[in-house]
């Protein structure tokens, strides 16, 4: 609006200067309505030019588009058999004309890097699109021996978890924890204490801790009692976190696409292959070539 002031020496409004930007946009990437009807093309072209890959797209009886999955071949490959059997799931909100919500799957490599294993798009966080995405990412994987999850405590997705992979082991997110902590109790002294007890190795030592934050504040005790130990303390999870205690690796790919978000769909999914999948696995895969040991920087 202000460079059309300045330049051309006309006012205009803030709806006709939506309008304007709107319409350049369609000019340059198609309209989304074009971007959705691409997406079944795209879908067979990635397939055929990444061997292994999986992709799904899901419409109603009116041919409507519902969810959609990508798994890279590459991607399945490596998690199958290199990288620790740990998945942080987390979703977030995608920013373009239709809205509706991004999944994400993802590990953590041998060097402690992101390791994207599948991404999805539904409606929103809800039993039905989490519960889509997770069967989807199970044909992808296939079974996994002492596969773990990580995520935060939302019901939908321990819903979907204990129905599709019933053998799993699923851990909370400790950090989402510690912020319901905050919110609800004002005790510094026993969320110290709460990140003490998280990262306790041996059970002696994590009731040592408890003690002493039930000797602080019982209802932070309560609280984190009825949240299952078994959840978020590691000396009492059953299955192997290998450390990785927070969904941070998934929220990380939710930062890194925030401004992608607005893109249209088929954009976005190319976004995601080719300036995150492809090029940091370009990248890691130069930086490995020059290494001399068989263990990573990280290790």
């Amino acid at each position: 609006m202000e460079d059309m002031r300045k330049d051309m020496g006309v006012s205009i409004s803030y709806v006709k200067a939506w309008r304007a930007r709107e319409h350049a946009l369609e000019l340059v990437r198609g309209s989304p309505e074009e971007s959705y009807a691409m997406l079944p093309s795209y879908c067979a072209m990635l397939e055929a030019k990444n061997p292994g890959t999986i992709t799904h797209i899901e419409t109603d009886s009116n041919n409507h588009f519902m969810y959609f999955f990508m798994s890279l071949g590459p991607c399945i490959r490596g998690f199958r058999t290199i990288i620790r059997a740990v998945i942080a799931l987390d979703a977030t909100f995608l920013k373009g004309k239709y809205h509706g919500t991004l999944f994400v799957a993802t590990c953590k490599d041998g060097n402690n890097q992101t390791y994207p294993v599948a991404f999805g798009v539904g409606d929103s966080e809800n039993d039905a699109s989490w519960n889509w995405f997770l069967t989807k990412l199970r044909g992808a994987i296939r079974d996994i021996n002492d596969l773990v999850f990580i995520s935060d405590r939302h019901e939908n997705i321990r819903k979907a978890i204990s129905t599709i992979f019933p053998d799993a082991h699923h851990g909370a997110c400790i950090f989402h924890i510690s912020q319901n902590l905050k919110n609800h109790f004002k005790h510094e002294r026993a969320h110290s204490l709460y990140f003490r007890a998280t990262k306790a190795y041996l059970v002696h030592e994590f009731d040592r801790l408890m003690v002493q934050i039930f000797n602080v504040d019982s209802k932070v005790g309560d609280y984190l009692n009825v949240a299952g130990y078994e959840k978020w303390a590691r000396a009492h999870f059953n299955g192997k976190r290998y450390n990785l205690m927070t969904t941070n690796i998934a929220e990380c790919l939710n930062s890194i696409t925030r401004d992608a978000r607005k893109l249209r769909i088929t954009n976005f999914m190319e976004y995601l292959r080719m300036n995150i999948l492809q090029k940091w696995f370009h990248d890691r895969r130069t930086e490995a070539a020059k290494m001399d040991s068989h263990l990573t920087e990280w290790a």
